[in-house]
């Protein structure tokens, strides 16, 4: 578990639980310090996603099913980063199917988290084409790993406002 703050600030922040694979950590963690001032916590460990307190919770291709059923009580929003575009290719082997269709487009998405695995509301599919045709899944995990840390990049700071809606976000970007 790695426990940060990106650039200080003094007012309180929204607290980010974000949970993902180890390959991922140092990436997302150098960028939340260097470029943000999110308070956040990084776990890889399915059994810690209960542990912690947190206002916000991200999957960045967390390898695991985190289910959403926290009490009512419980004011959390729960945000996926998926490596690839919903709702065509949800849930894993998306790149082997991607390739069996020959694809020549494809995409990563941001979306609400609910108990459904891969099916709550997109707020954003970033599509990227493809120069030609993946030989393989390592090829296009690289392409499509390279998109969705953009995409993260771009929307992780908009996440402490809880946007719900595709609309709300799109707003939010507007004004940053």
């Amino acid at each position: 578990m790695y426990n940060g703050r990106g650039l200080m600030n003094e007012r309180k922040k929204i607290k980010y639980g974000i949970f993902t694979k180890p390959i991922h950590i140092e990436k997302l963690v150098n960028f939340l310090n260097q470029e943000t001032d999110i308070e956040y916590i990084i776990s890889t460990s399915k059994e810690e996603v209960n542990a912690f307190d947190f206002d916000v919770g991200v999957s960045y291709c967390f390898p695991h099913i985190i289910k959403i059923n926290f009490p009512v009580e419980d004011r959390r929003i729960w945000y996926n980063y998926h490596p690839a575009p919903l709702p065509k290719y949800p849930g894993l082997n998306n790149y082997s199917f991607a390739i069996k269709d020959k694809i020549k487009t494809f995409g990563v998405t941001l979306h609400i988290m609910t108990d459904d695995v891969d099916c709550g509301l997109i707020l954003k599919v970033k599509k990227f084409k493809l120069r030609t045709l993946p030989i393989n899944t390592n090829e296009l995990g690289c392409i499509t790993h390279y998109h969705l840390f953009q995409l993260f990049k771009e929307t992780i700071k908009l996440l402490q406002f809880k946007p719900k809606t595709e609309k709300e976000l799109k707003e939010l970007s507007r004004g940053t």
